[in-house]
């Protein structure tokens, strides 16, 4: 259920209400869609308000919090528990899995379906807080799995690689959970991740919050061959079939007259409610790489998504200008925005932009030589489409174009790291969004509220996006939870979408 503004003002919020509210979405193992009134005053709702924000006291907007949450059944049993191992892939057999059950996640690592956009957003997580995380090996055929065995076994350590079985017909068979996409041996800056390095620490820290999970046998002391660099998905609850975790939206396109929106998954579904219009997905087709981001036409009946790699997929009115999937750039790409329609960018983690069709390429960091504190995490493109602002996780902007510079953040006032940057309608202003939910406004793009010290996330907030009257805005979590300020309006969440090609679900 959604309120409508006249109902939010009459309703009253006691303490206990709203306890029992953060209690839930953090928990992440119910569903609601309600209003939250401000914060207490003395509770900011950006980590680091800047003076440029227009907003006089006689017409500061209402900061009423509108939140919607997807359902999920049963109890809150978090599935990252030492004994809890990933499920089989139904229909697969270990090690040979077929390439339209894999998705492309980085360089060298391949992941199940089911097990892509967590890692992925694990992955970005690290990158965008200043850790340096990759990834050796994830999905392991068994042609390597046979190999990693007998090396094992000829240095006198059998124990330290999973079996491999024979079948009756003398065939080897894998048990490796490798061997169903859903486990990953990772680096840090040192090399392997090991139980001493900053890998390690990070994981430990945030691995569990998107169903990534250490086994018993791989934490110190669980095995004579513990393996620090060794995470595995059970996100979707695992063999305990505990509660599953969501962590797959990568952003949300509004519609051109802000009377409904679609939101984007990893996986390349696109879910539409209000007034938006199913135009196609790519959430039933093989997927080379994951989705990262999406634009859509200035008519409405259109959109494009793209993904790490720089591949561009085109829906509805949206033409194809061009993308980097025959020469993937070095660093995974990042998002991309439209040129009026008639083009668009694609910025890549490390500064880089690729222009196409009439979007002009104005210049970037890298172009530039600067040298980034830390990675660019979005783009956005302004009115007319002659500029367009990057912004990096520490709360840096560039602009170029005709794009204006108003401002930024410095990474010592944030909490949490900058996902996204949206531009105010009249191109006079930009919002910055952290991680946590909060919000920065410059030039004349107004603060209407945040999530910090209203609702605890259980999933980081991946996109922000503005109405079309810029009187509003709204921002999803990776969860798909959509929360609206100002005049943005709910109209749903991300449903549990499909993730195979043979009708298959989440197990």
């Amino acid at each position: 259920m959604v309120f409508s503004s006249r109902h939010k003002q009459a309703l009253p919020w006691p303490a206990v209400v709203l306890s029992a509210l953060i209690a839930l979405v953090a928990g992440g193992c119910t569903a609601t869609s309600t209003t939250i009134q401000p914060a207490e005053r003395g509770a900011s709702s950006s980590a680091a308000p800047h003076s440029s924000v227009a907003s006089s006291p006689a017409q500061t907007p209402s900061k009423a919090m509108r939140v919607a949450v997807p359902t999920d059944r049963g109890p809150c049993i978090s599935p990252s528990q030492p004994d809890n191992r990933p499920t089989a892939v139904v229909g697969d057999t270990n090690g040979l899995m077929p390439a339209r059950d894999l998705v492309g996640v980085a360089p060298n690592c391949l992941a199940a379906r089911a097990a892509a956009p967590s890692l992925g957003l694990l992955l970005a997580t690290a990158r965008n807080e200043g850790v340096v995380l990759h990834t050796e090996q994830c999905y392991r055929p068994l042609s390597d799995q046979v190999t990693v065995k007998q090396r094992w076994s000829a240095a006198g350590h059998s124990s330290c690689a999973a079996p491999v079985l024979t079948t009756s017909s003398g065939k080897p068979k894998g048990t490796s959970m490798h061997g169903w996409g859903k486990a990953a041996d990772l680096s840090d800056a040192g090399g392997t991740v090991r139980f001493d390095s900053p890998g390690y620490a990070f994981l430990t820290a945030q691995a569990a919050r998107f169903g990534w999970n250490h086994p018993a046998w791989a934490r110190p002391g669980g095995s004579t061959c513990p393996e620090a660099w060794h995470w595995e998905w059970v996100g979707d609850g695992g063999l305990l079939q505990d509660s599953p975790i969501r962590a797959e939206v990568v952003t949300l396109l509004p519609t051109w007259d802000g009377l409904g929106y679609s939101i984007v998954t990893g996986l390349g579904a696109v879910l539409p409610h209000g007034d938006s219009t199913d135009r196609g997905s790519l959430a039933s087709s093989r997927l080379a790489w994951l989705v990262v981001g999406a634009a859509r036409t200035p008519s409405g009946g259109g959109y494009w998504l793209v993904g790490l790699d720089g591949s561009v997929h085109t829906f509805g009115d949206a033409p194809y200008f061009g993308s980097t999937a025959s020469h993937p750039p070095a660093q995974p790409v990042v998002g991309m925005a439209s040129a009026n329609g008639a083009g668009y960018w694609l910025a890549t983690a490390d500064g880089k932009v690729f222009a196409y069709g009439a979007a002009r390429t104005y210049g970037s960091p890298a172009a530039s030589g600067l040298s980034l504190a830390r990675p660019i995490v979005a783009i956005a493109a302004t009115p007319d489409g002659q500029g367009y602002w990057l912004a990096g996780s520490d709360g840096k902007v560039f602009a170029y174009g005709d794009a204006a510079l108003l401002g930024g953040m410095s990474r010592r006032s944030l909490k949490a790291p900058v996902v996204s940057v949206a531009a105010a309608p009249d191109g006079q202003g930009y919002w910055l969004a952290g991680a946590d939910g909060s919000i920065h406004g410059f030039g004349d793009a107004p603060s209407f509220g945040s999530i910090p010290h209203r609702i605890a996330l259980r999933e980081p907030v991946m996109a922000m996006a503005a109405t079309p009257d810029g009187e509003g805005y709204w921002l999803v979590a990776a969860d798909g939870s959509v929360f609206a300020f100002g005049d943005a309006s709910l109209y749903g969440v991300a449903r549990r979408a499909r993730i195979g090609l043979r009708n298959k679900w989440p197990q």
